[in-house]
């Protein structure tokens, strides 16, 4: 359970006892999403003791109101990932804005500016390879590559390679689920590897220069401990690279699925601007987080108890029907503003910008030089937050 005690919904409240962190729905869970949104706009999950918000509207309502549905308390399911708070996610108001001042400098328009020649001339690499070899696994072979190689040298940590930064990045969404759920455990233990690593090595093993250094320089300079330095910079290291990467994989996956919407890329580049959001919107990397709330309140006129916890279900948001017409297709055309899978409000990503740039960059070079996308197989690898594929078997056509 995710509260110290047993809450009970009130009378006629609609509720299910689904389970969302069985691997089988983590690897598909779109069906029960689609029966918790029919089910209500507020639905009492009896496995987990709290409030779910499978709609769109709900979500929104939500994240917009960060006073009553506080991230302070953590966002996870677990007390041990919710104990974190030496990071922008597990803080709000005046704090959470000191934090993302400071860590969101790397990310401002004339950095991104600079590395936007850095990040074309990767791509063209890296098409280059996957172009003269034609059939591969785009997983590891494409998604991986740019934000694993380039965001690793960004943050700076000399001595830790790609693939280790990506094994913390799995166990660090792993390490939120529920504690009696698969992996969680195992991911706890990893994580407190990786933070007894830090606590010995950064910031020694830091470069000068680098995104987790200016963490440093700038938060000793507001005050901050090296501790609390260690902490923030970790929010360099999960989203700005897993969630990433599956986005990436996930539109290799839905182009080749959908050789019209790749035409249509490939024959007006403007429609970049809408097709990686829609992308992000129908992959949903982040499938949810929870909320505390702080006083009674009510959401779609369902009374939720001071000290409850809601869960915000993002990836449900992403396909509901109610805001999305069509909501399972991709439509790059669509009005790229309104999904959730970057979160909204004051939550939303902090590396969206780079993870937009990092997706147009490769989708604009893979279009110059690959006119079609051929897949054969994939598959999804579960995780307690994070849905993304582990293989994704393609072939590709070199464009005339």
């Amino acid at each position: 359970m995710t509260t110290d005690s047993i809450q009970t919904p009130a009378a006629g409240m609609p509720r299910s006892g689904v389970n969302l962190h069985q691997d089988e729905i983590l690897l598909d869970p779109y069906p029960t999403y689609a029966e918790l949104r029919e089910t209500g706009p507020v639905v009492w999950l009896d496995t987990y003791n709290m409030y779910a918000l499978p709609r769109y509207a709900e979500v929104i309502a939500v994240l917009n109101d960060p006073a009553t549905f506080t991230s302070t308390q953590g966002v996870g399911f677990n007390e041990y990932f919710n104990s974190i708070r030496e990071t922008s996610l597990m803080t709000d108001g005046e704090h959470h804005a000191e934090i993302r001042r400071i860590e969101g400098g790397p990310l401002r328009p004339r950095p991104l500016r600079e590395l936007a020649p850095r990040l074309r001339e990767f791509a063209e690499k890296l098409v280059a390879d996957v172009v003269e070899r034609k059939s591969f696994d785009a997983v590891p072979e494409f998604a991986r590559k740019m934000p694993l190689e380039i965001i690793s040298e960004l943050v700076g940590m000399e001595g830790v390679g790609p693939e280790r930064l990506f094994q913390w990045g799995v166990a660090g969404f792993d390490s939120i689920g529920p504690l009696w759920a698969n992996r969680t455990q195992d991911a706890l233990q990893a994580m407190a590897g990786y933070f007894e690593w830090a606590a010995e090595n950064v910031p020694g093993c830091i470069r000068k220069g680098s995104w987790a250094d200016q963490v440093f320089v700038n938060g000793k300079e507001t005050g901050w401990t090296e501790e609390f330095c260690r902490g923030v910079m970790n929010d360099y290291i999960y989203p700005s690279v897993d969630s990433t990467i599956n986005s990436i994989a996930a539109g290799v996956l839905y182009f080749g699925q959908n050789p019209d919407q790749w035409q249509m890329l490939r024959e007006n580049r403007a429609l970049m601007d809408s097709a990686v959001p829609e992308i992000v919107r129908l992959a949903a990397p982040l499938q949810f987080f929870t909320r505390a709330v702080t006083t009674d309140t009510q959401i779609a006129g369902v009374t939720i108890p001071k000290d409850s916890r809601v869960l915000v279900m993002f990836g449900s948001a992403n396909r509901d029907g109610r805001q999305f017409p069509d909501p399972d297709k991709l439509d790059i055309t669509r009005d790229p503003r309104q999904h959730v899978g970057w979160g909204w409000g004051l939550h939303a990503c902090l590396g969206k910008p780079v993870a937009q740039m990092e997706m147009a960059t490769l989708f604009d070079v893979l279009a110059d030089h690959v006119e079609r996308i051929e897949i054969h197989d994939f598959e999804y690898k579960p995780n307690n937050i994070i849905r993304g594929l582990g293989r994704l078997q393609v072939t590709v056509t070199k464009s005339p």
